[in-house]
């Protein structure tokens, strides 16, 4: 699971549509303002790095493994399903070297909005291509209703074929389960 064992770092990417609340929910993990939060879609354009932390890692007392954990806030890859990539050039380049190099990918969907048909292609790219786990995401979820949610988690989990996890950054629902999910797999 990490990826330079001398180094002993693990990256976490988080991929999505633009205005998907990738920055918001990056905010609610640290639990205070590291990236840039606005309601203009395609806000984020470079990938924004972010150290989380420096943590144990495993159940050793004798000489235990301390691991560094960095997040990178990654700019909305599509606005829509009929739309080309907002981001060209070096920045797309950037921004695909990030999830190659991700060890976790945390792919948050607008609740709203739900699963784009690019981004159903994209997480089974990363998923079974590069042999990625990936953490999926619905957020937003304080703007809809239990119905839209089974609805949503139903479909998701269908075409996906992976866990979906309901957030919102506003309220902070499900961000303790989101990092009880990256601390299990850090561990791993």
């Amino acid at each position: 699971m990490i990826s330079n064992v001398n180094e002993h770092k693990f990256k976490i990417v988080l991929i999505g549509p633009e205005n998907s609340g990738k920055s918001a929910l990056l905010n609610a993990i640290f639990g205070r303002y590291v990236s840039e939060v606005s309601e203009i879609g395609g806000t984020t354009k470079r990938p924004v790095k972010k150290f989380w932390g420096k943590l144990k890692c495993g159940r050793t007392k004798k000489e235990p493994k301390f691991v560094n954990v960095s997040f990178v806030d990654l700019g909305g890859l599509y606005v829509g399903e009929k739309k080309s990539p907002i981001m060209v050039g070096k920045i797309l380049e950037e921004t695909y070297k990030e999830m190659e190099d991700a060890d976790v990918i945390i792919h948050v969907d607008d609740g709203e909005k739900g699963l784009s048909k690019s981004f159903e292609k994209l997480h089974h790219l990363l998923k079974y291509r590069y042999q990625k786990p990936i953490i999926v995401v619905v957020n937003k979820c304080d703007l809809i209703d239990e119905n839209r949610m089974n609805e949503l988690k139903n479909h998701i989990e269908d075409r996906l074929q992976n866990r979906v996890l309901f957030t919102s950054a506003i309220t902070y629902c499900g961000i303790t389960e989101l990092i009880n999910i990256i601390m299990a797999l850090l561990k791993q």
